[in-house]
């Protein structure tokens, strides 16, 4: 087998590792409602974990066939477009109907005709800013590792 059909074998092993779970999670959502919370959270961590991982192999095996102009690309896109993603979704919090769409979507994934609004705003609000703190503190490490890696002495093995 060639270099690059392996390397498309692998992308597309990745590629159903990272969307068969959620997918799976979706339509095990009648069955998962009557699990205990234990195994629901032991699943839906599991499939998450699974997502999270491949998309990381995807990005580092892409990130290998890329040149600078891409990768330089990739990193303004990234970088602004999750500080614009953020932005956007903190907008759109405030908006009513995009509440209702949250609250309606909550009643219809937790199998509960009239979740209370507030509670289910509130929740996804509190969840949304525990993405975008994590990524600003992983994003402080990260710049924080790579600076002391990048400015360790040539002596220093690497």
């Amino acid at each position: 087998m060639s270099s690059s059909a392996r390397t498309r074998s692998r992308i597309l092993a990745l590629a159903v590792i990272m969307v068969v779970p959620p997918i799976a999670i979706a339509v095990a959502i009648p069955w998962l409602r009557q699990q205990s919370d234990g195994l629901v959270f032991l699943l839906t961590g599991i499939a998450a974990t699974l997502t999270v991982l491949s998309s990381i192999a995807l990005a580092v095996l892409n990130d290998r066939q890329i040149d600078e102009w891409q990768r330089s690309n990739a990193r303004f896109s990234s970088q602004w477009g999750w500080t614009v993603g953020a932005g956007l979704v903190a907008l759109l919090l405030v908006v009513p109907p995009v509440r209702d769409l949250i609250v309606a979507g909550a009643a219809v994934w937790g199998g509960v005709p009239n979740p209370d609004a507030r509670l289910v705003v509130t929740t996804f609000t509190f969840g949304f800013m525990a993405v975008v703190i994590a990524q600003a503190v992983c994003t402080f490490l990260l710049s924080l590792g790579w600076h002391f890696w990048m400015s360790r002495t040539a002596r220093e093995p690497s």
